[in-house]
């Protein structure tokens, strides 16, 4: 409960908020395979969300769950692209109106439905959902009780997306534990992903470890964005929001891998 209730502080946050205006909406990190020069942060996190759109098995008509589901633009573009129905579950209440804005925008309101809610208690029946993805959320969540709550969502032979943050092996306890208290995250090895995906009922299809598109990226590139929409950022937050914002980009660059799993339900 008191994990649920920082995450959804950080979120309904100032500085939570100003994600919705400088990512334009996308509530995860960036996916660069072009020079950072020509991509801003806002257009590879974009790329992301078209990244994992493709990596769905979902089909026109299906329902489709997305477990932490920040402001909604991955969810309005699969609802988009898959023509299928995707429920969004967020922790924070001003991403669930957010994300309600946009998907009337977008055109695709009665193809999406966002609920504040915990994802590790959804009022959602038991296999509701032919498809899901946890995109760069499951370390807020724990992945056991996680991976869990999803097992029970989803139908038999439903295809998992699971975009997530990894610990290199170089990980030092202080980051361990600035990582707790600062981004409400516990993060695991990919390693620990077949054994844990085996434990939770599903059957491991697929990881990719994708750090050398994600990694490298993130400093250079929240420099440059929060260079962009500085006076913005310190009229909101302040220049030390600013710093801190840095450091932690800066510490998850040395600290963490990413990778892109694929599972089935048993």
């Amino acid at each position: 409960m008191q994990r649920s209730h920082s995450v959804a502080k950080r979120y309904d946050s100032p500085e939570g908020q100003l994600g919705s205006v400088i990512f334009n909406g996308h509530m995860h990190l960036g996916y660069w395979d072009t020079e950072p020069a020509d991509t801003t942060y806002a257009q590879a996190a974009a790329k992301f969300t078209d990244i994992m759109v493709g990596k769905t098995r979902i089909q026109p008509g299906q329902r489709f769950c997305d477990l932490g589901c920040g402001c909604g633009e991955p969810a309005i573009a699969l609802a988009k692209t898959k023509h299928c129905f995707v429920e969004g579950v967020t922790l924070s209440e001003f991403q669930q109106q957010d994300a309600l804005k946009r998907a009337k925008s977008a055109g695709v309101a009665d193809k999406t439905r966002f609920i504040v809610g915990d994802v590790l208690a959804t009022p959602f029946p038991a296999e509701s959902f032919d498809g899901g993805w946890f995109f760069e959320s499951i370390f807020h969540m724990g992945h056991q009780p996680a991976l869990l709550a999803a097992q029970r969502m989803l139908k038999s032979d439903a295809y998992l997306i699971i975009a997530d943050l990894t610990l290199l092996p170089t990980v030092t306890e202080d980051f361990l534990v600035y990582a707790k208290d600062n981004i409400h995250a516990d993060f695991i090895a990919a390693h620990d992903y077949p054994k844990l995906l085996n434990a939770c009922g599903f059957e491991l299809i697929e990881l990719d470890n994708i750090s050398e598109y994600v990694m490298p990226h993130l400093v250079p590139t929240i420099k440059s964005t929060i260079a962009d929409h500085e006076q913005l950022i310190l009229n909101t937050v302040g220049a030390d929001i600013i710093n801190e914002t840095i450091k932690s980009y800066q510490l998850m660059s040395e600290h963490l891998d990413y990778v892109l799993v694929t599972a089935r339900k048993k």
